[in-house]
C-alpha cells in the first residue's frame, strides 16, 4: 500500500466530533475505521453502485488493515480518499488514506485497505461483483484496477 494522494480521485471531508475524542484529547483509533466506512458508502453511492438499502445487492467487509502514521485532534481538517486497489471475482479492496490539512500542507494520518465482498442481502450470500459495478468503477479511477 504504497498509494500517494495523487492517485486518489475521490474524497469525503470528514468533521471530528467530540465524541471521537479520547482521553489524551486526540481521535481514538477504533473511530477511523467509522471514517473509512463512511467515506466507502460515500464512494459506492457517488458512483451509483448502491443505494444504501439492504433490498440491493451490497457490500460487506471482510478484512481491515491499517496503518496508523499521525494522530488526529479536534480542530484538524480531515478527508478520507477511497479508490479501488483490486477487483477479484466476489471481493474488491478498497485503498482509503485519512488525510490531515495542517499550515497548508496535506499529511497522511491513516492508510488502509478494507477487503469488501460484494453480498446479496435477501439470500444472505455472497454473489459476483456485478458487472455494471465493475464498468463503473474502472470508468472512474485514474488508472484500471488491478484484477
Amino acid at each position: 500500500m504504497n498509494l500517494t494522494i495523487a492517485d486518489y480521485r475521490h474524497a469525503t471531508p470528514i468533521q471530528v466530533r467530540w465524541g471521537d475524542l479520547d482521553a489524551l484529547a486526540h481521535v481514538n483509533n477504533a473511530v477511523y475505521l467509522t471514517y473509512t466506512e463512511q467515506a466507502r458508502i460515500s464512494y459506492f453511492r457517488d458512483l451509483a453502485l448502491w443505494s444504501g438499502s439492504t433490498s440491493d445487492s451490497g457490500l460487506i467487509m471482510a478484512r481491515v488493515t491499517m496503518d496508523f502514521k499521525l494522530p488526529l485532534f479536534a480542530d484538524d481538517q480531515v478527508r478520507v480518499l477511497t479508490r479501488i486497489g483490486r477487483m477479484g471475482n466476489r471481493s474488491m479492496e478498497v485503498h482509503n488514506l485519512i488525510v490531515r490539512t495542517k499550515d497548508g500542507a496535506d499529511e497522511i494520518v491513516t492508510a488502509a485497505a478494507i477487503v469488501v465482498v460484494a453480498f446479496d442481502y435477501a439470500t444472505n450470500t455472497s454473489i459476483p461483483i456485478p458487472a455494471d459495478w465493475r464498468t463503473k468503477i474502472n470508468a472512474y479511477e485514474p488508472a484500471p484496477v488491478a484484477q
